[in-house]
């Protein structure tokens, strides 16, 4: 199978995930002339929209840059690759539950979506290391144009950020605020990454 055409289904999931995450902003009961403060008390939600939109946003720019080096695909790669999706998907239930909780104040329900929320980036993380190591060892799929040490230095990222993402798994079970500090990080981490990906092409 062609890498384009695995590209193009990818980046049509991304798509729909990052369009369904809006859907959970809902109108806010308010009297009249009590708008603002019933918006600024969907702080919740919007946070949770702008972290799993940056999260999922950074994800695709990672994917799309790892198949747009391939000319062609293996089923085991193809498996891996709807593992990866099948993980990615998971973030729009943890985005619900984390801003659900936020809402309720409940630490217990805090701990656990903040938990289940790295818990989902930890797994993610995971995959995208196996789709780098599959990749790396089988480059008769990579175009003449992929630079040799592209994945040689992407392939540990995520290992780095399945760390801090298991880190915040498990401080998230004891308080929310580190469980939450230490899901943030991963994510920018996500972002360095890919910053020092872009600098080595």
């Amino acid at each position: 199978m062609k890498a384009d055409r695995v590209q193009a289904f990818s980046d049509g999931i991304f798509a729909i995930l990052i369009t369904i995450l809006v859907l959970e902003f809902r109108l806010p009961d308010h009297s009249a002339g009590a708008l603002a403060p019933a918006v600024l008390r969907q702080w919740p939600i919007l946070f949770s929209y702008v972290l799993t939109f940056s999260y999922i946003g950074i994800l695709w720019l990672f994917h799309h840059d790892l198949f747009g080096y391939m000319e062609k695909t293996t089923p085991k790669l193809n498996v891996l690759n709807l593992v990866s999706i099948f993980l990615t998907t998971l973030l729009n239930y943890s985005m619900s539950l984390l801003a659900d909780s936020l809402v309720s104040g409940n630490k217990a329900d805090m701990q656990f979506s903040f938990a289940l929320y790295s818990a989902v980036a930890m797994g993610i993380s995971l995959s995208y290391y196996g789709l780098y190591s599959y990749i790396g060892n089988h480059r008769e799929m990579l175009s003449a144009e992929a630079v040799a040490g592209y994945f040689s230095s992407a392939r540990h990222y995520p290992l780095m950020s399945a760390a801090v993402y298991a880190m915040a798994f498990l401080l998230s079970l004891l308080s929310a605020v580190p469980g939450s500090l230490f899901l943030l990080l991963g994510i920018a981490f996500h972002g360095y990454a890919y910053w020092k990906t872009v600098k080595i092409r």
